[in-house]
């Protein structure tokens, strides 16, 4: 009777390890990649760090920025963070292209909360918030800003030669590679020209802000231009003699023109810079 106890007791306690188990598995696998598969480098590729196929070399990756970001693969990881690494072998890089992974991002574009998009950005491998039409490598899992643990502060030159400080750490990620859609036609285009100008990430608003006020200041400035050339000959037509004063007037209004196309360009320097 007592071994009868005996086994019972035992039978209960795998019973209740076998529960345990079948509730933190999934919670596990859940914060792992699903799988990766193993690629060769170009370059040295860190742990985190957000990659591209390479479009020159078959079987190849690089860090992925705002110049190679139509080839996103995924991000790399260490072998022990996959459910299974596939043809895990030294000198080669683990790539997760699906489930979650640890992964490099800054706060270039500005604070990452959860469920942001995560795009690549101008710093090779490094990813940040997504702006409209940005090659998005999938959605924040966690919150990053200056001040989350392990947040470390980077000093970087941008192609203006200004030296910009950053923050750049780690979130959780869960991979979804895909394209930001919430764009404004013909916006994308000139923000990656104004981004390889400048060296800066340039929101949305303040490029649509700018085409604004150049245009008015294009029509201002055509108009201004038209009316007094035009008004200026009409009048020298009817009174000769007038002809100095006319002049006179023609060059106020002509400067009032330049100050307009000035004061126009201040304010879309300030905008974008």
């Amino acid at each position: 009777m007592r071994k009868l106890d005996r086994c019972r007791s035992w039978l209960a306690v795998l019973l209740a390890l076998q529960g345990l188990l079948s509730l933190t598995l999934p919670v596990s696998a859940s914060s792992a990649a699903n799988i990766s598969h193993a690629y060769h480098a170009v370059g040295q590729v860190t742990n985190g760090s957000i990659v591209s196929l390479d479009s020159q070399h078959a079987g190849y990756v690089q860090q992925a920025n705002i110049n190679n970001g139509s080839h996103l693969l995924g991000v790399a990881v260490s072998s022990t963070q996959s459910l299974l690494a596939v043809d895990a072998a030294p000198g080669m890089v683990q790539v997760a292209t699906n489930g979650n992974a640890d992964t490099l991002v800054s706060n270039l574009n500005g604070n990452i909360a959860i469920g942001d998009l995560i795009s690549v950005s101008p710093f090779s491998g490094i990813g940040m918030k997504a702006t409209p039409g940005q090659e998005v490598i999938g959605i924040a899992q966690s919150g990053f800003n200056p001040h989350s643990p392990g947040a470390s502060m980077r000093r970087i030159a941008a192609k203006n030669s200004k030296i910009k400080e950053i923050s750049v750490g780690y979130i959780n990620l869960t991979i979804a590679i895909n394209t930001n859609t919430g764009d404004v036609v013909g916006v994308n285009d000139l923000q990656k020209f104004i981004e390889n100008l400048t060296g800066r990430v340039i929101p949305t608003y303040r490029i649509i802000i700018s085409l604004i006020i150049a245009a008015i200041g294009l029509f201002v400035l055509a108009t201004l231009v038209y009316s007094s050339i035009y008004g200026t000959i009409i009048a020298i037509g009817r009174n000769p003699l007038a002809k100095n004063s006319i002049l006179h007037s023609l060059m106020i209004v002509l400067g009032m023109a330049i100050l307009t196309v000035l004061v126009s360009g201040l304010i879309i320097f300030f905008l974008l810079y």
